[in-house]
């Protein structure tokens, strides 16, 4: 008959696998608790930006104009304070910063592009805008908290297959033991 010391033996293996699981749980947690702080820095968020009579942009019911700082990374919440016509608009001659009454243009709030609604006809535009945008820094850290947002969906899958190791591991060792012991 085997002793418990013999038995003892025959489980070393699993107590490397539980160590190992104990630090991966610790590691993964660390980086969660890492992550979560980054995202609540101040640093990361967005920055005002404000733009004075950027001009070269038009304003008709066909033609659609992006502003030049939409490029800039996390661009958002755009916003249109003003826009001068500089030429012709609607068949009246205009002088030089006129103001386009808000009624005869749209724009995207997330993408700064500028649309004219029908009987617009302003070209040689100058317009004053808001926007928010984020420093790269911030793109990143956003760009690795939605992947990290995949891995709880695995964590169940990662548990059983660990679990799964675990049992066949301890079948394993222990049955083949017991068949020899017994026979």
């Amino acid at each position: 008959m085997k002793t418990l010391k013999e038995y003892k033996a025959q489980l070393g293996g699993l107590t490397a696998i539980v160590s190992t699981l104990i630090v991966v749980g610790i590691l993964i947690a660390a980086g969660f608790f890492i992550i979560q702080t980054l995202l609540e820095e101040d640093q990361f968020s967005d920055t005002a930006g404000v733009v004075t009579n950027e001009t070269g942009l038009t304003i008709t019911n066909t033609t659609t104009s992006q502003v030049a700082r939409a490029t800039s990374p996390g661009f958002n919440t755009f916003n249109v304070v003003e826009c001068y016509a500089n030429m012709t608009g609607l068949g009246l001659n205009l002088e030089a910063n006129t103001t386009i009454v808000s009624a005869n243009y749209t724009f995207n709030v997330n993408t700064g592009v500028i649309t004219g609604i029908v009987d617009s006809n302003f070209s040689d535009v100058a317009c004053s805008y808001t926007y928010l945008y984020g420093e790269q820094a911030y793109e990143s850290v956003n760009e690795t908290i939605e992947a990290m947002k995949t891995v709880p969906e695995l964590l169940g899958l990662i548990v059983l297959i660990v679990v799964i190791g675990i049992i066949l591991a301890v079948i394993f060792n222990v049955i083949p033991g017991a068949r020899v012991s017994g026979a």
